[in-house]
């Protein structure tokens, strides 16, 4: 299981999101992944507004369809004075029910889910983003490439299916 805690604003973690999708692509139902939420909002305006969005989204069953196109589209929005019409056009994009939507961005859900990932990250350590998890150790950043990842999780799964010897 991988557990990432990330921002949306945050272009490291932007960097990361086609590796995470790849890896999942790549070692199907064998790998979980978990999205934490840790906006940074001292660094980045739209965190907690982009976090809100993806949580909105969730509520509808499109956490990962939002999560994507987030990352995916990061600079548009993070340039943006009021990224607010950027988040209904992607809510527009996936298929969201968008009354429900903007009612959603305010829910105390959306805010206790968010609040919950960064109190856990807390907890085990997390300062900054992305912070990532790989069967609950901590993945070192320059181990996030590609290539590092996935020999990390072959060596995790190779564990796991080693028979204890007697």
């Amino acid at each position: 299981m991988i557990e990432e805690f990330g921002d949306f604003e945050c272009p490291p973690c932007a960097t990361l999101h086609p590796v995470l999708k790849a890896m999942k692509s790549e070692f199907g139902p064998r790998l979980v992944i978990v999205f934490r939420h840790f906006p940074m909002t001292t660094l980045h305006p739209h965190a907690m507004e982009a976090a809100r969005v993806a949580e909105a989204a969730g509520l509808q069953g499109k956490f990962w369809d939002m999560h994507g196109l987030l990352y995916e589209d990061q600079k548009a929005w993070h340039e943006a004075a009021n990224a607010g019409p950027l988040f209904e056009n992607y809510a527009s994009r996936i298929g969201l029910d968008i009354e429900r939507f903007k009612q959603d961005l305010n829910n105390a859900v959306v805010d206790q889910r968010i609040r919950l990932d960064k109190e856990r990250g807390y907890w085990i350590g997390v300062n900054g983003t992305p912070t990532v998890f790989l069967n609950g150790r901590e993945v070192p950043a320059d181990s996030l490439a590609a290539e590092k990842l996935r020999a990390l999780i072959n060596a995790q799964a190779s564990k796991q299916t080693e028979t204890p010897k007697n």
